[in-house]
């Protein structure tokens, strides 16, 4: 049986990670940590879809190992998987001191931002409607 009450609390938080990426975007704040704010919320929004699943919530922060998982729930469109796997370098590569290849362009936080945008509909569209 669905468990959509668990499912609406992992939205909430995604929906936060999104709004704060958003809100740091509009004020021209460091790109680097906007990344972070994405990435975390489209990794939220896909453990709503296990979560919704009832499916144990893995302890991982792989976006394309959960995109992997949450495939045969939901058909999420209107991205590259290229996409995910430049959201998915976010998390490691900005998260913690080390060499950083790339710092983020706004250009290139701008279509993120889009991109998690597109999930986040297509996640609470989904929860929504198998009530």
């Amino acid at each position: 049986m669905p468990n959509r009450t668990y499912a609406l609390e992992w939205i909430d938080l995604a929906r936060k990670n999104l709004e704060t990426a958003k809100l740091l975007f509009r004020e021209n704040h460091y790109t680097e940590i906007i990344a972070i704010e994405i990435q975390q919320s489209i990794e939220k929004m896909l453990k709503a879809i296990l979560a919704y699943h009832g499916i144990r919530i893995p302890k991982l922060h792989d976006i394309i190992e959960l995109q992997k998982q949450c495939s045969e729930h939901i058909n999420l469109t209107g991205f590259k998987i290229d996409d995910l796997i430049e959201i998915n370098d976010y998390y490691e590569s900005e998260r913690y001191p080390g060499p950083k290849f790339d710092i983020p362009t706004m250009n290139e936080i701008k279509k993120n931002i889009n991109v998690a945008e597109n999930i986040f509909k297509q996640v609470s569209d989904f929860i929504n409607k198998n009530i």
